[in-house]
Parts: C-alpha cells; structure tokens; sequence
C-alpha cells in the first residue's frame, strides 16, 4: 500500500509558529484565505510588519494565481502554500530573486531526497511535471520598500491542472520512493525562502550553482518571444543576469529574457 502524502496543516503551523518567534517574523496562518499574498500585503499595509519579515501561510486558497494570471488551486492537505515579505533595499540586485528563489528551495527539496529541479525562469519540477511555481514582485508596501514572494508546492495532485498549459506533479508521485517528514520538509522550505529573501548577497551563488544544473539544459527547446517570435535550439547555462542562454543550429546564440517562454521541443515544460 502507498503511503499517503499529505501536508497536516494543524501539526505545521506550532513548528512555524516556535520559528517564527525564534526569527522575529510576523506569523499568519488560518485555514482559508482568499489569497496568501493579499494577507501579506494587509499586514503590511496596516503597519504590523515593522520593518520585518511577514508570512502568512494557509491550508487553503480560494483565488490563488500562478504565473501570466492563472489559477492556482490551492486545497486542505495537497500541499505547501505561502506568502513572505521581506524589507528590500533602493538598489536592484544584479542576480534575479526569482531564479535564486527557485534553486534555494530544489536544494531543500533534493536534501529531503525529493529530486526536484529548476525549470527556468522561476517553476519546480518533479520529471516531466510542475512540483511547484513562485512569483516574485517588488514594490512600496506600508510605505516601505518590500520584496514580496508568493510560493505553492504539491504535495499531493490537485483536482485539475495547476495551469492549464502545465502537467502538475506531486511528492505523492513518489510513492513509497519518499519517505521524507512533511513537517519537516515544509518548515525547511518557508524557512530557507524568507532566508534567502533577507540576503541579496548570496542570490548570485545560488544562481551560480543553477547555471548548469537546471531541467532543460542541454535539451532542444523553443523559444516563444514576447513578440511573437519563435526560436528553436538547445537549451544552455543560465547567465548570471538571469537570461538564457540557447544555441540555434548555425551555432548562434540567443537569450531568453524574462519576458519569453521557454518549452523542451518535446513534450510539454
């Protein structure tokens, strides 16, 4: 018998809650929002953050979105679905927060022997589906400076696709293959991303060690411009502004921008 994987939201929110208190965040957890990111924000915006980090965390989402507006289903159990903001300096990181995000939490995951990658730009896979995606924006909330991130990882599959153009994954695709503690896990995760978040220094080492080691590298892949282009090659490094890199056939070589899409030529990515 399969074990089944499942993300007991009322045993998580104590840990987070001791690790909140240990850090200095400001904790909301509840049952069902609308959406973790608009909980974010409403702290900020009536000045209970105080120039700290906010989380706010929840069993349930009732209008979460992925990337390009999608929905984001979201229910009791499936999995590990949150929102942090941290103070953000004037000055804009060379490195992308949300490549650096994406690797920071693949390594968590890989440490808890879930062998997820990075599917550029910013999406967690597990195979050939969608473990998890992030968005990250920043912008003056409360009146201060913040960068405000908002993550959603399967535990278990939903009811439909997680994006319509995305097949979904789940730890629960593992099976018997993942014996991991989800507590655990989910606690690890929350806690490396507000970390990560905090300290903009290390985001270009966390780039770095991406560079080579994302899902489609070394792969045929098209390139979808946001102008309607279209390019086909093979899939190369990430460079360190992000972008990257493809080698057309003639041996030319293209960069994928943050507003292009990037799909393996076969198969859905």
């Amino acid at each position: 018998m399969h074990r089944d994987v499942v993300l007991d939201f009322g045993s998580l929110v104590p840990r987070l809650q001791r690790l909140a208190a240990r850090r200095g965040w400001l904790l909301a957890a509840e049952a069902r929002v609308d959406s973790t990111n608009q909980r974010v924000r409403a702290l900020l915006e009536s000045d209970d953050g105080a120039s700290r980090p906010v989380v706010a965390i929840a069993a349930e989402q009732t209008a979460g979105v992925g990337r390009r507006g999608a929905r984001w289903l979201s229910t009791p159990g499936d999995g590990l679905w949150f929102s942090l903001a941290v103070p953000a300096e004037t000055r804009l990181p060379a490195a992308p927060p949300g490549l650096a995000l994406a690797g920071c939490l693949a390594g968590v995951l890989v440490r808890h022997e879930v062998p997820a990658t990075v599917k550029w730009p910013n999406d967690l896979y597990l195979g050939e589906g969608k473990l998890g995606g992030l968005m990250i924006e920043r912008g003056r909330l409360g009146g201060e400076l913040y960068w405000l991130a908002g993550v959603g990882i399967n535990w278990r599959r939903p009811p439909g696709a997680i994006e319509a153009a995305y097949p979904p994954a789940a730890l629960a695709d593992l099976g018997d293959r993942w014996g991991g503690d989800s507590i655990a896990l989910a606690s690890a995760l929350v806690e490396a991303a507000v970390g990560l978040m905090r300290r903009p220094v290390d985001w270009p080492a966390e780039l770095a060690r991406l560079s080579r080691a994302h899902h489609a590298f070394g792969q045929t892949v098209v390139v979808e411009r946001a102008d309607g282009g279209r390019e086909i090659g093979t899939a190369g490094a990430i460079g360190s502004n992000g972008n990257l890199a493809v080698t057309r056939a003639d041996g030319s070589v293209i960069r994928a921008g943050a507003h292009d899409r990037v799909r393996l030529l076969a198969g859905r990515a």
